[in-house]
């Protein structure tokens, strides 16, 4: 599967803009009007230009007398810290495509979205690469995603759960903003892990990725089955009974961590490694309110 978006995914994309429930206090300047009240139409602060800003807000008399680009902000606009969350355990490299590749073009589809609202795009996969999360801002800074997401994939996978890693995201001191989290989701522990995100004011988008086998698998007879990331073994006779019970242990894996973003005020959606992107952009994606 190609990584990058095709030019038919981009142009869904161009109509679209990301639709958080919460209110956040931004760091800079962006195209979303908080709701919060008592505040004016007035010019706050200068910030020294990044690549990617909107040239519109650039203080043009503040460059010809200081010869340096500044950013105009203000106290009633502000951006919307969008952290693009993907899953690097070893669980993700099942699948064809991997569940990996399918969450990495999601991140840019959601990425994308972001930077064309004027939003701050924050990628990172977990576990958190110690040097932080960089923001990215404006249609230029889309190269700069793709750049990110073809040296993410290009690092092997890591025995690090899920839950340990959101644990480590929780604690970074990142300021509040929509945690869109891109993962397969099995791990006993994310359930927990969700609820901490919401406590430290984050709003949890979780989009769960698996592959048709895992949600229908095509297996029978006695087999031995390898956890991915722990290495552990386990033999099972694969049978109708045997079947139905990991189907309806699954649904209840799922449905637990669902409710856990839900009673966040999160979001969560299933992405099925064989779904059209652009599909469940037009379709699912928009009707469920992540986008207007």
């Amino acid at each position: 599967m190609e990584l990058r978006l095709s030019p038919e995914e981009l142009r869904i994309l161009e109509g679209m803009r990301l639709a958080p429930r919460r209110v956040f206090r931004g760091g800079v300047r962006g195209e979303r009007l908080t709701k919060q009240k008592g505040l004016s139409i007035e010019f706050a602060d200068h910030r020294d230009y990044a690549e990617g800003d909107d040239l519109r807000h650039l203080d043009w008399n503040a460059l010809a007398r200081l010869q340096t680009p500044l950013i105009k902000t203000y106290q009633d606009e502000e951006d919307l810290a969008v952290y693009l969350l993907v899953d690097r355990s070893a669980s993700m490299e099942f699948g064809e495509p991997t569940k990996r590749v399918v969450a990495t073009r999601l991140a840019l589809a959601f990425g994308y979205i972001a930077l064309l609202g004027q939003d701050a795009a924050i990628p990172g996969t977990l576990p958190l690469d110690p040097a932080g999360l960089k923001p990215l801002r404006g249609r230029a800074g889309y190269p700069r995603l793709l750049k990110w997401a073809e040296l993410e994939l290009a690092k092997p996978a890591t025995s690090k759960g899920l839950a340990p890693s959101l644990k480590d995201f929780a604690a970074s001191g990142n300021r509040p903003g929509v945690a869109i989290v891109i993962s397969d989701g099995l791990d006993p522990d994310a359930e927990t892990q969700f609820r901490v995100l919401g406590g430290r004011g984050h709003e949890v988008w979780w989009v769960q990725v698996l592959s048709p086998e895992e949600i229908d698998p095509d297996l029978e007879g006695d087999l031995r089955l390898l956890d991915a990331e722990t290495g552990a073994a386990v033999d099972v006779t694969a049978n109708s009974f045997a079947l139905k019970a990991y189907k309806e242990n699954l649904k209840a894996h799922n449905e637990r961590l669902s409710e856990a973003v839900r009673r966040v005020g999160g979001r969560s959606m299933l992405f099925v490694t064989n779904d059209s992107m652009a599909a469940w952009l037009r379709g699912p994606g928009k009707r469920a309110g992540w986008a207007a």
